[in-house]
């Protein structure tokens, strides 16, 4: 008998929850629609924030690039200076980026990158020649495991996911190739350059496909 009451009252209860809230909804209709606009809002600016994210990485990758090509143009110093900043730029860049994640591997990959770029700064600002090409070979290792952490192997993806999952892969390969790249020979440099460039190619299709 006792049951049979419970039961009753949870179900006199539950309708009267239910009448409340459909109340509350006639009453106050701009609630939800303000929670609802709210959450679109969040969304579109951590969108915009992915997309100038993905954007600085690239025009840090471009600039690295550059410096890495062996050129008759700029200086020595000048080449220099176009890496140090480019690495900065494609480390904060990927901090943005790894901010916008919600998948906690993606946000460990980004972070990762930004790690291997600063790792690459010191090196580049160190003053003993072969201890800062030590940490600048351990800064992009570190990226090649960040963007191995992002590639996504796993689901059916989008267009744009897929685009952006090749731009990654691209960025991955040239990345290696900077790593085995030997830059006191001429075939090295070169095979360096190369590799900074497929990067760059590699960093614009992410930027583009991001939504």
């Amino acid at each position: 008998m006792m049951n049979s009451y419970k039961s009753n009252h949870r179900n006199i209860s539950g309708k009267r929850n239910n009448s409340l809230n459909k109340w509350n909804n006639m009453i106050y209709p701009d609630k939800r629609n303000k929670q609802s606009n709210s959450n679109q809002i969040g969304k579109n600016n951590s969108n915009i924030t992915a997309i100038a994210g993905n954007w600085i990485v690239a025009i840090g990758s471009l600039l690295s690039a550059i410096a890495s090509t062996p050129s008759n143009i700029f200086t020595q110093q000048t080449l220099t200076d176009f890496n140090l900043i480019g690495n900065i730029l494609e480390a904060g860049g990927s901090a943005v980026v790894s901010e916008t994640e919600d998948a906690l591997l993606n946000k460990v990959g980004d972070q990762l990158q930004a790690i291997g770029n600063l790792a690459t700064v010191v090196g580049i600002l160190s003053k003993n020649e072969q201890s800062g090409q030590l940490l600048e070979k351990q800064g992009s290792l570190l990226q090649v495991v960040g963007l191995g952490i992002v590639i996504n192997t796993e689901g059916k993806l989008t267009l744009l996911e897929t685009i952006s999952n090749t731009g990654n892969i691209i960025q991955l390969i040239g990345t290696v190739i900077e790593v085995f790249a030997d830059t006191d020979t001429k075939e090295g440099e070169v095979m360096n350059a190369v590799g900074a460039w497929i990067q760059v190619v590699g960093a614009v299709i992410t930027a583009l496909a991001t939504e």
